[in-house]
């Protein structure tokens, strides 16, 4: 199961009825793409929508792009359609929209199980994700998490979390603060990976930044796009930068590590810095990080 360790710093949402889209979506740089068949598409485009995602998944060329897919919600007739039609094409997850309790999720699961079974294919082969997108949803974003071992992350909705509790949405996201650190909370206790909403202004470049900074500042792992020119933005804002990775190589060094990953060192030095154990983790998930962007040679790590 692909859980934090793959990089999911950014997920670009590719509505499912633009096939021009579809076809570029793979050259854009993101490190997933969200095929989307939910809320970007007409109820009069849906059947299209979905068999133009499947004729995507199909065709391939995604490369190590992470290929998701955001289903209707599955308590719906389209949903379930939905759900039908893609499991075949084997894309790399599911994302469940407006999840609100963890039955709904191990119900997915066990859909998704079914399915597998009947196509004759890899068990839990396919990864669900889980929309994180109302009060509901944030109270029980813990349960949610750990409903089934499937579960490789949680994506936060803010449009639709704003709409349910009536906040407003304002350019320091202060409404948003204490949610998004209880999805990060949740997340990282299920070790799982946890995802930021888009910036819905495709040319604000400045805003975008610093929404993706915040995000970063907080322990997301990534954020999602909505336009393909945010999606060089997202990576950077989440990629180690040179100053990191050469403080990271230090703290590994000044601490040193055995065999099991535990330090050499109880405590060190480091530039004036007391650093201990929490440093060296911080140091490894950096690290780890940069060797698969191709920024530092394995042997380094």
């Amino acid at each position: 199961m692909l859980t934090r360790n793959r990089l999911r710093r950014s997920l670009l949402y590719v509505p499912g009825d633009r096939e021009n889209m579809l076809r570029r979506a793979p050259q854009r740089g993101a490190d997933g793409l969200i095929l989307n068949l939910e809320d970007a598409v007409g109820p009069a485009n849906k059947e299209l929508a979905r068999a133009g995602v499947v004729a995507a998944l199909r065709a391939g060329g995604f490369g190590a792009t992470e290929v998701i897919v955001r289903i209707n919600p599955l308590d719906s007739e389209t949903g379930y359609r939905d759900l039908l039609a893609v499991v075949p094409a084997r894309p790399d997850a599911i994302l469940l929209p407006k999840t609100r309790t963890a039955e709904e999720v191990r119900f997915a699961a066990w859909t998704l199980a079914r399915l597998e079974e009947v196509q004759d294919l890899p068990r839990a082969g396919i990864c669900l994700m889980c929309m994180i997108e109302s009060a509901a949803a944030v109270l029980a974003a813990q349960e949610i998490a750990r409903a089934d071992r499937r579960v490789s992350a949680l994506v936060f909705g803010a449009a639709d979390y704003a709409e349910d509790v009536g906040c407003v949405a304002t350019s320091d996201r202060r409404a948003f603060l204490p949610v998004l650190t209880l999805v990060v909370l949740a997340a990282r206790a299920a070790g799982i990976a946890a995802i930021d909403s888009p910036h819905m202004l495709p040319g604000d470049h400045e805003g975008l930044r610093q929404s993706a900074i915040l995000a970063r500042e907080l322990g997301l792992d990534g954020k999602s796009a909505i336009h393909p020119d945010q999606v060089d933005l997202i990576n950077k804002v989440f990629s180690p930068s040179s100053d990191e990775i050469r403080r990271a190589q230090a703290t590994l060094a000044a601490l040193g590590s055995s065999s099991d990953g535990r330090p050499l060192a109880g405590a060190a030095l480091l530039q004036g810095e007391l650093i201990e154990a929490p440093h060296l983790a911080w140091a490894r998930r950096v690290l780890l990080t940069a060797e698969q962007l191709g920024l530092l040679l394995p042997s380094e790590t």
